[in-house]
Parts: C-alpha cells; sequence; structure tokens
C-alpha cells in the first residue's frame, strides 16, 4: 500500500463513517450510531475505498485495508499500525 496522498481527500462523512467502521461492527450498528441507514453507510464506505484505491482487493480485506492507508495519512484518527 502507498503512504502517500489519497487520489482524492475523503469527504468529512466518508472519514466519520470509515472511523466507525474502523471497529469492525456491522453497517447496521454504524448505521445506527449515526443516525442514518446501511445502505448510506455502504454508498459512504464504498466511495472511500475508491478514492483509498483498495477497491482492487478482495471484498473482506477492504475496510481493513482502507482503515490502514487512511490512518497513517492523516484522514481518520488512530495509531497508524
Amino acid at each position: 500500500m502507498s503512504r502517500g496522498p489519497a487520489r482524492q481527500p475523503l469527504t468529512p462523512r466518508q472519514a466519520e463513517v470509515l472511523t466507525a467502521a474502523a471497529s469492525g461492527d456491522s453497517l447496521t450498528t454504524i448505521a445506527t450510531q449515526l443516525d442514518t441507514t446501511p445502505q448510506q453507510i455502504g454508498a459512504r464506505l464504498a466511495e472511500a475505498y475508491r478514492r483509498l484505491d483498495v477497491t482492487h482487493l478482495p471484498r473482506n480485506d477492504r475496510r481493513t485495508a482502507a482503515v490502514r492507508t487512511a490512518r497513517p495519512r492523516g484522514l481518520i484518527p488512530g495509531d497508524p499500525e
């Protein structure tokens, strides 16, 4: 994974959703926490994955890769891995 800047920065909402998703919770749980729908959470994550260039990875690996890409770049809070 590249540690350079993202092709496009995340929107504030995408960053918020990816930060919540870093916990590993389901889309339904995240949607409840952020007062929206699971479909909206999925859409925000899909766009974040595209912007972080992790869409080529297997579906089950994208969330982890997105978090590992975004944290060192300062796009979401947390310790870099």
